[in-house]
């Protein structure tokens, strides 16, 4: 056995052995981190919705292009069906040489380029395989997007918003109004904060509850871009549970109203598509597309047969929802038409609009005007009936809340306080009650009796008053 000074000089000699061919080894080369997948919705759509699909969908397709499916994206249009996109091929792609600075056409067409760094992410996208990872390449990925996008209403309001909507809750005790991606809730009796209803698109158009109370519907969107109605489940003493969406629409949906008996819900807006749905279970009763421009307002008649509608083309309509036709449409405005009802026993229509006038109209075999309320000075943008329907109440460009007795259009009183545009009016369900709200963010409460003013604020929760608003 060797000693131990042997040993360490027998295990010196091997290390010098051993040691320069393990020296000589080059270390390994360190490998580049991998490219990190580029995502369709999470990535390319954002950009792709920004910057294209107002010029490129199906109402309004450039050069024959809808981009709004995956499966039409990769197609093309008519300069470029085949070569739109050739995965792994930037290069190749007729899509990527249109957005980059030296494309001919360089898109967007006439607007301001896409920054290196979007071009850089779709070249990114197109090498890795331009692959879709939606769930479906026929599906209209511009919605899947906005449902996936969660935006939050802002903590506190940095200025106020249009109040587009109001509505009372069933019980009176809280009025709801529009808000920025929400509807507020305020307490009638002390104008309180009491509660956010988020989730909302950028901005809400309208808002109904059901006349027994159970359902609340609310009509929003993204201008251009963007619409649905939502519905939701309403309980005593709990707030509106969210059930589904509908009508989504490549732009802002604009009004929505129930059928007396709450079974049917209609929606309207800016894609001129009507549409009638079954309340309960979602699916589409009737449709159709009957107005040249943007549906405004929506009513029901008293027995829920018929549907009025108001348009931005001058014109509003009455249609038979069991039957599925039109029945009849009025022209006498020569304005937009913002605003629609039934009278108390369904045999005439009010409408108002740009002209000024409220008109009241039938419908039998042909529209004719019956007679007309006027007095107003400006544009009427809302109206509503009592519950009783005695008393109509009208809002516009005045600033002014006008109440007449329904039978004989004579003027009651006029509610003056506004201070700015009044788009919006509701009564509440005991009649007792009128609520409306203004350009400027403000709502205010007005006895329907005697016409003072119970309640004034703006509706933007956190905002700090200043200048005059301190002073309302």
């Amino acid at each position: 056995m060797p000693r131990p000074a042997a040993s360490r000089r027998l295990l010196a000699a091997l290390l010098m052995t051993i040691a320069p061919a393990v020296l000589a080894e080059e270390p390994p080369a360190e490998q580049p981190p991998a490219e990190k997948p580029v995502s369709f919705m999470g990535d390319v759509a954002p950009i792709l919705s920004r910057n294209c699909i107002a010029c490129h969908n199906p109402k309004k397709a450039e050069s024959k292009y809808v981009m709004t499916s995956f499966d039409k994206l990769a197609k093309g249009g008519k300069t470029g069906e085949g070569i739109t996109l050739e995965p792994g091929e930037p290069d190749d792609s007729y899509l990527i040489e249109l957005v980059r600075p030296e494309g001919e056409p360089r898109m967007p067409y006439k607007q301001d380029p896409l920054s290196d760094e979007e071009v850089a992410t779709l070249e990114r996208w197109v090498s890795q395989g331009a692959k879709y990872d939606g769930q479906a390449a026929e599906e209209d990925w511009t919605f899947l997007l906005r449902r996936l996008r969660k935006i939050d209403a802002p903590e506190s309001y940095p200025v106020a918003v249009p109040i587009t909507a109001v509505a009372f809750a069933p019980d009176g005790s809280r009025v709801l109004a529009s808000g920025h991606h929400e509807a507020t809730a305020w307490k009638t009796a002390d104008a309180a904060l009491d509660a956010r209803l988020g989730g909302l698109s950028e901005r809400t158009y309208d808002v109904a509850y059901s006349k027994d109370g159970k359902w609340l519907a609310i009509a929003c969107g993204d201008p251009g871009l963007y619409g649905l109605a939502k519905l939701y489940a309403v309980e005593p003493g709990a707030e509106p549970k969210f059930v589904r969406d509908l009508a989504e629409a490549q732009d802002a949906v604009l009004a929505v109203a129930f059928s007396p008996d709450g079974t049917r819900l209609a929606t309207a807006g800016a894609d001129r598509v009507l549409r009638v749905y079954d309340t309960a279970k979602g699916d589409v009763l009737f449709q159709v597309e009957d107005h040249a421009d943007w549906v405004l307002d929506l009513a029901f008649s008293p027995d829920g047969k018929l549907l009025a509608t108001a348009s931005r083309d001058k014109t509003s309509k009455v249609f038979d929802v069991e039957k599925k036709e039109s029945l009849a449409t009025f022209q006498a405005h020569a304005q937009p038409v913002y605003a629609v009802l039934f009278s108390p026993d369904g045999k005439s229509v009010v409408s108002a609009g740009g002209d000024a006038q409220a008109r009241v109209w039938t419908f039998d075999g042909e529209a004719k005007q019956t007679r007309a309320v006027g007095g107003f000075g400006g544009a009427v943008f809302a109206t509503a009936l009592s519950p009783d329907g005695k008393t109509l109440a009208a809002t516009g460009a005045d600033h002014q809340v006008r109440l007449f007795n329904f039978e004989d259009g004579k003027a009651i009183r006029a509610l003056e306080g506004h201070k700015d545009w009044v788009y919006s009016v509701a009564f509440s369900a005991d009649g007792k009650q009128v609520a409306s709200g203004s350009w400027d963010g403000e709502v205010r409460l007005w006895s329907v009796e005697d016409g003072k003013p119970l309640q004034a604020f703006l509706a933007a929760p956190g905002l700090k008053p200043i200048g005059d608003q301190a002073a309302r």
